[in-house]
């Protein structure tokens, strides 16, 4: 019995040896090589996309810049023959760019021109720096005017006679389609026909004047 006994127990310890030395691997706490190399793989993926997309975001940043050009808006007149004086004054001009649909002020400081001096003699009454694209008008305000005779008194002296020009409608729109270049020059020349815009009023024995601004596209240049 004792013999039995002693087999019985070297049986057993041989079947928990080959028991231990069977595991399987997959119950083993040590990480796969495998699923190690796919976490590296993942890694490298997000830290790529990660920076292409900074690289795109500084490729927009660089697109954000503007491209100007200039503009130039000059004015003369078809002088009235019998005045000495057509004095109007501007206080505002802006122009409308195509696309985007936007109007942009050039000038917000109120001018005051004598027409019959402009003749002969186109005066600059913009200066501005633009974004470049396409434009199809100017508007501008004619806010106040004057009209200015020579009365002879008689005596062979003559005298000035003013008279308030009445503007029923101070915002001008001009049609005009012109381009600003990247760093070129655009100019405008345009005419304002005095004669054409005062009109005279008979009131009994006081006569009034009224204007309605008539100017006109003359001609558009670049440079």
């Amino acid at each position: 019995m004792k013999k039995w006994g002693i087999l019985f127990g070297v049986f057993v310890f041989m079947v928990l040896v080959f028991a231990v030395n069977c595991k399987s691997p997959a119950s083993s706490e040590a990480a796969s090589p495998f699923m190690a190399a796919d976490a590296g793989s993942n890694s490298g993926s997000n830290s790529g996309n990660t920076a292409g997309s900074s690289g795109g975001s500084e490729g927009t940043s660089g697109e954000a810049a503007t491209t100007l050009g200039s503009l130039v808006i000059k004015m003369k007149d078809k002088p009235v023959t019998d005045a000495d004086q057509v004095l109007v004054t501007i206080s505002s001009i802006v122009v409308h760019l195509a696309d985007p649909d936007e109007f942009i002020e050039v000038s917000d400081v109120q001018q005051e021109f004598d027409l019959l001096e402009l003749k002969n003699n186109p005066v600059p009454i913009v200066s501005a720096d633009l974004e470049a694209g396409h434009y199809n008008q100017i508007r501008m305000d004619v806010v106040e005017g004057s009209i200015v005779f020579l009365e002879d008194d008689g005596q062979g002296d003559f005298n000035e006679v003013p008279f308030d020009l009445k503007i029923p409608s101070s915002e001008i729109k001009i049609p005009v389609q012109f381009h600003i270049e990247e760093g070129g020059e655009t100019q405008i020349t345009l005419d304002f026909d005095a004669e054409d815009s005062i009109k005279l009023i008979k009131q009994g024995k006081k006569d009034s004047y009224m204007m309605r601004p008539v100017i006109k596209v003359l001609g558009v240049s670049y440079e």
